[in-house]
């Protein structure tokens, strides 16, 4: 029997082991150089390894000898090769090294003792503009890409090329954008991004902000907003994830844009919201409520540089008791949120999917936001919050379909782990407020301001402790520990 009649999964798990094979053998680094060699001066250039090669790359070097056998292998190389593209600007517009474009010849220049190079320009948006080109030259091509991801292109030309890129490839399924695509593409082209006359709907979309360059900021035709959100036509029921990530001034997500998406964003399964501060609980709540039956993850951490102080996450515009809410969400399992305040309310709900590592963080306890601090309605309700915690922890060990469940609350500038009846913080000024009679049983904690991944620089080293649950209550009551709600 000949290898092109083998059955279609068996002849694509051979062809996958080869090029996996392969992938392993070849060349995965690229070469640089230590520094640009100025004119009329002799500069000793070291040579370095400069990074990973892109792993799309690597499955198109992996699968070159596979792509020259036959068509059948052909088409089947392009399908595994392209699936996923990853497109970067170039950074720094400058190629000085003298290597070679062909990267099995990388051998050959390691061996090379005195690298040389020329400062030579190269177009920054070079790589986008020729995938432009070849998924437009070339529909069959552009037919196997199912997942785009493109990084550093934010001025209304490159946003105008990527939906001309991305309108050619009829079977993507997941898309990484800049932010301001949000803004510089209109109703029509939001729809046809979402699946609008192709075979298959954009079922992942991710939207990265950064710090917008001065310059382009300043450009005329970077400030415009088409405000794609405010079309019919613009239907995010198909998306299944939505990722928010990054934080920038220029034109911002804000949850306007949020309340928008929510409209029509009734089938979300995935929602992550990582460090922007320009969206509020408010914008959050919205989505959580549009796909509340069909949400399993949910993330929402506006984290900053400085641990605990991270951007308040704003209050409900409705008043709405948002613990409630979560505890009502049929089908979440994985949690991470910020929110403004939180109540034994939010553990209530014995029928919940929660499992793994949950971390939730507040700034206030419900209906304690106005107490005085360290009074004694905000230690029972801590205490109360804690309990319900630990409750509800062992309500999904016993459960018919047993789950590890871990909570990890954040509360008043302290870590509380309820499973272990333990609180991690600094209990410095409290040790001397309590003439140092407190507390009286403390171990040194793994963890500190940025939560399990510890302490940030050595000068925080041996700050943060870890003492019993109970005494902390008790130290809280003394007003030895502030906690203030």
């Amino acid at each position: 029997m000949h290898i092109n009649e083998f059955p279609t999964e068996i002849l694509s798990a051979i062809l996958e082991q080869a090029a996996k094979i392969n992938e392993h053998n070849g060349v995965t680094f690229t070469f640089g150089l230590s520094q640009a060699p100025l004119p009329l001066q002799k500069t000793p250039l070291q040579r370095y390894v400069r990074g990973h090669v892109p792993p799309d790359m690597l499955k198109w070097d992996a699968t070159a000898s596979i792509r020259a056998v036959c068509g059948k292998w052909h088409d089947w190389a392009l399908d595994y090769s392209l699936r996923d593209l990853y497109i970067r600007r170039w950074r720094g517009s400058e190629r000085w090294a003298e290597l070679s474009l062909k990267r099995e010849n990388y051998g050959t220049y390691e061996l090379i003792e005195k690298p040389s190079g020329m400062p030579v320009r190269r177009d920054p948006f070079q790589a986008l503009s020729l995938t432009a080109k070849l998924l437009s030259k070339y529909p069959q091509i552009a037919s196997n890409v199912r997942r785009m991801w493109l990084d550093g292109f934010y001025d209304f030309d490159r946003n105008v090329l990527i939906h001309s890129t991305l309108q050619n490839c009829t079977m993507l399924t997941s898309a990484s954008l800049p932010w301001t695509a949000l803004r510089h593409l209109n109703g029509q082209d939001w729809a046809r991004l979402l699946g609008r006359g192709r075979q298959t709907t954009l079922q992942s979309l991710e939207l990265l902000a950064v710090d917008m360059p001065k310059m382009q900021a300043m450009e005329p035709s970077n400030q415009v907003d088409l405000r794609p959100l405010e079309s019919a036509m613009v239907n995010f029921s198909n998306l299944r994830k939505l990722k928010l990530f990054g934080d920038t001034t220029f034109m911002p997500i804000t949850d306007q844009d949020l309340h928008a998406i929510a409209r029509t964003a009734t089938n979300l399964e995935e929602f992550h919201l990582t460090c922007l501060s320009t969206i509020t609980i408010d914008g959050v709540l919205a989505i959580i409520k549009s796909s509340q039956s069909t949400l399993r993850v949910l993330e929402h951490s506006p984290r900053s540089n400085d641990g605990f102080w991270h951007p308040h996450p704003g209050s409900p515009a409705d008043n709405e008791h948002l613990c409630e809410i979560l505890a009502n969400c049929p089908r979440l399992e994985d949690m991470s949120i910020s929110l403004p305040s939180m109540c034994p309310a939010l553990f209530a709900n014995p029928n919940v999917r929660w499992q793994r590592d949950c971390q939730v963080r507040a700034l206030h306890l419900c209906g304690c936001e106005n107490a005085p601090s360290g009074s004694v309605a905000t230690v029972d309700t801590l205490k109360s919050v804690l309990q319900a915690a630990r409750d509800l922890i062992t309500v999904r060990r016993n459960s018919h379909i047993p789950a590890e469940l871990t909570l990890e609350l954040f509360f008043a500038d302290f870590i509380f782990d309820p499973h272990l009846k333990a609180v991690h913080g600094d209990f410095q000024l409290s040790e001397f407020g309590s003439s140092g009679i407190w507390p009286t049983t403390r171990t040194l904690s793994r963890k500190g301001p940025y939560g399990s991944t510890g302490l940030y620089g050595k000068d925080e080293e041996d700050v943060f402790e870890r003492v019993d649950e109970e005494e902390f209550l008790d130290g809280a009551r003394r007003r030895w520990v502030s906690i203030d709600s």
